[in-house]
This record gives structure tokens, C-alpha cells and sequence, in this order.
């Protein structure tokens, strides 16, 4: 009986002695969706610190494996789709110069390329300053609450308990504006770079 007891003390103390790490993921219902650069920084994708704005990922990594942040910020606004921001003059220097029709011997010069880029980088980010406080809504996450809310559970199937658990948010954008998050507990993964 003695055996028993100290087989569960040690799971569950082991249990709550792993360290944890965060993830989350973004899910928009049929809807773009522009964020403030105020996310973690993100194993699984590099945002330039210097824009305002992201819209090229909706996931997030945070680094290092075991690191907790108090609080995560998400704010997001409803922004124009890719087909909308190419009827916009927003699109991209491979819709703008149709380079999937043209071999590489034909494309506009890398000067030209970058020059383009730029402008619209400097455009797009011009029309989501103009969009109204009260498109922006925000989403606040508190991983230390989930991790307590996870501290004695062990995720399924088999795992490295050295590297821990964790801890991914699903954070589904509803048409309305409304929100909705689930937790999911995971053993960490070896890193994948294209994670997202």
C-alpha cells in the first residue's frame, strides 16, 4: 500500500515540478484579421519590432522553452483580405507585377521590387492607422493562471518530462467581434521552424 502511495505522490509531485511554456493560436471565422505589435517575441516567427502592426502571422511560440509570461496582450482589428487589399492597390510586389506569369529573366529589377514594397508596407500601414479605436478589440491572456489550472495534470501519450508541458491557447475570432479561447495541454515538441 506504502508503494502505491509514494507511486502517485511522485506522478502528481512530478506533475507540477515540469516546466511549462506557451503557445497560442489565432482562428479567424472566415475573416482577415490585423494585429498590434504587441505580442511575446515568437520562436516560430520573427516580427519586426519596428512595425506597428502584424498581419503575416497568427501564431506565437514564446520563447525560451519554460519561460511564463504574466500577461499576454492580443489586439486585433478586422482588416481587408489578400484579394481585397490587391483591389485596394495594396496587394503584394508578386500580384502587383504578375511574377508568377513572368520567368525570373523578365522581373523588374530588386531595386524596383524593394522600392515597391516599401511604398505599400508604408500604405498599408497609413490605412490601418486611420481605422476607428473602436475597431481595435483585445484579447488579454494570463498564463500563470492556466499553469496553476494545469499544475498536477500530465498530458497524453508519451512525452519528454524534461522538456515539459504545453500550454497552447486556441483563440477563435467570431464574426461578431466576440471571442473564444480553449487551453489544450501538449508535451513539448522538438522545435520545428515552420511551426505555424
Amino acid at each position: 500500500m506504502s508503494i502505491l502511495i509514494n507511486i502517485i505522490m511522485l506522478a502528481t509531485g512530478c506533475a507540477s515540478m515540469m516546466k511549462n511554456s506557451i503557445s497560442f493560436a489565432i482562428k479567424g471565422q472566415n475573416k482577415s484579421y490585423i494585429y498590434k505589435n504587441t505580442w511575446p517575441e515568437c520562436a516560430n516567427f520573427k516580427i519586426n519590432p519596428a512595425l506597428k502592426y502584424n498581419d503575416l502571422s497568427d501564431s506565437c511560440k514564446v520563447p525560451p522553452e519554460g519561460y511564463v509570461p504574466q500577461q499576454i496582450i492580443i489586439e486585433y482589428a478586422p482588416w481587408l483580405t489578400y484579394e481585397e487589399q490587391v483591389r485596394a492597390g495594396l496587394g503584394n510586389v508578386r500580384s502587383f507585377f504578375n511574377l508568377d506569369e513572368l520567368s525570373r529573366d523578365k522581373w523588374p529589377s530588386d531595386e524596383i521590387l524593394h522600392a515597391y514594397a516599401d511604398n505599400i508596407e508604408r500604405k498599408k500601414m497609413a490605412a490601418i492607422d486611420k481605422l476607428p479605436p473602436t475597431a481595435w478589440k483585445q484579447i488579454v491572456l494570463t498564463p500563470s493562471k492556466e499553469v496553476e489550472k494545469y499544475k498536477h495534470q500530465v498530458p497524453e501519450g508519451k512525452g519528454n518530462r524534461s522538456r515539459g508541458k504545453n500550454i497552447h491557447y486556441i483563440i477563435s475570432l467570431n464574426p461578431d467581434g466576440s471571442y473564444s479561447i480553449e487551453t489544450k495541454l501538449y508535451w513539448i515538441q522538438k522545435y520545428q521552424k515552420n511551426w505555424n
